[in-house]
């Protein structure tokens, strides 16, 4: 279990803020915030971030660590993190996120599921030095039928699949992007060849001259309700 919710009573009453001025501060409601402190429900990943860079706590303390009174107020909080070098000096990163309006607008070609520098970005920790996407599981988007059983707003992040990682993708979770298509499929490997499937009539065969097309996943945040 995270340490979130604690956390957030911990800078909440540090800061001498109620239910409701902290909600306030991140578009939530002092129910919220209640169900967050009694560990019935967890913030989506937007709004741990969010208000991690609101206080500047580094992500992995907030989540994982119970933070001390000291440790809240030696930050240099109460403003968001607008510097890229901080991000940076922080051990984050800004990954492309797809929610589920950026795939509504992918899904009618209004925008193209490659126009990554368009869509929102996720601040996340450092946890890989290739390119990594993430996207909020929306049930329309054609997957295969091994997947785990996700939820409307799971987030899955993936990782590029290149010649150092692609030895562990075998039977593994992955992801297809062309400029109008998207699948989450299986990889199989038959015959020394790799191909990413979605079911038995569909699949796409991987190929190292196509860039940022196919992805291995490589970790999931549950939304939990």
């Amino acid at each position: 279990m995270t340490k979130i919710g604690a956390n957030i009573k911990k800078i909440r009453t540090t800061k001498g803020l109620s239910q409701q001025a902290f909600a306030d501060l991140f578009q939530l409601t002092r129910g919220n915030i209640s169900s967050y402190e009694e560990n019935r429900a967890e913030p989506r990943i937007e709004t741990v971030v969010q208000i991690a860079n609101y206080f500047s706590i580094p992500l992995n303390q907030f989540i994982a660590q119970n933070l001390s009174i000291h440790e809240i107020l030696k930050y240099n909080g109460d403003k968001l993190i607008e510097d890229e070098n901080h991000i940076i000096n922080l051990h984050l990163r800004q990954v492309p996120f797809m929610n589920d309006a950026i795939y509504m607008k992918c899904s009618y070609k209004e925008m193209s599921f490659s126009d990554w520098q368009n869509f929102p970005k996720l601040v996340l920790p450092e946890m890989s030095n290739r390119n990594m996407i993430a996207l909020s599981f929306n049930p329309n988007i054609p997957h295969h039928t091994s997947l785990p059983q996700y939820k409307m707003n799971d987030v899955l992040i993936f990782e590029e699949v290149t010649q150092h990682n692609i030895h562990l993708c075998h039977h593994k979770i992955g992801l297809f992007i062309s400029d109008h298509e998207m699948m989450i499929g299986q990889y199989d490997t038959k015959e020394e060849k790799i191909a990413l499937v979605l079911n038995d009539f569909k699949h796409e065969k991987f190929a190292f001259d196509s860039p940022q097309r196919f992805w291995k996943l490589f970790s999931t945040y549950q939304h939990t309700y």
